[in-house]
């Protein structure tokens, strides 16, 4: 699969497709590109200070944490869950070592980063916990 074809397919994927939490914002393939897909190169691109906190968790982790928060949302969040769940296991299906880093503390941008044949791959979003 070519990178234009790669992504066009996660676009698609993505399309109406948001993280739940206070502002339920969608998820987007971001403009910037990774050339590392490490922390330091990833709070650049973000334009955050290097002393922002940032943690990594597993995308079965997000997985999780999206199943808990779709529970508030009816047969809606049970939509949402499932579309969550195809689009990480296409993820897991092109590309190899998924990362997912939550950068900030209240409003927290979610960074999902993969590695493909093509180079890295991203799919950002926020979430705002207070």
């Amino acid at each position: 699969m070519t990178d234009t074809a790669l992504i066009a397919q996660l676009k698609q994927s993505i399309d109406g497709l948001w993280l739940p939490s206070e502002t339920e914002a969608p998820w987007t393939v971001p403009t910037w590109e990774l050339t590392t897909g490490e922390t330091d190169e990833l709070l650049r691109v973000l334009r955050r200070a290097a002393d922002t906190p940032i943690t990594e968790i597993s995308l079965p982790a997000l997985m999780a944490q999206i199943e808990r928060r779709c529970r508030g949302y009816g047969e809606e969040g049970k939509a949402i869950a499932e579309r969550h769940h195809a689009l990480f296991d296409w993820l897991e299906s092109v590309g190899d070592r998924w990362r997912v880093f939550r950068v900030g503390e209240v409003t927290v941008d979610v960074v999902v980063v993969g590695e493909t044949a093509a180079g890295y791959v991203a799919l950002q979003t926020q979430s705002v916990e207070t």
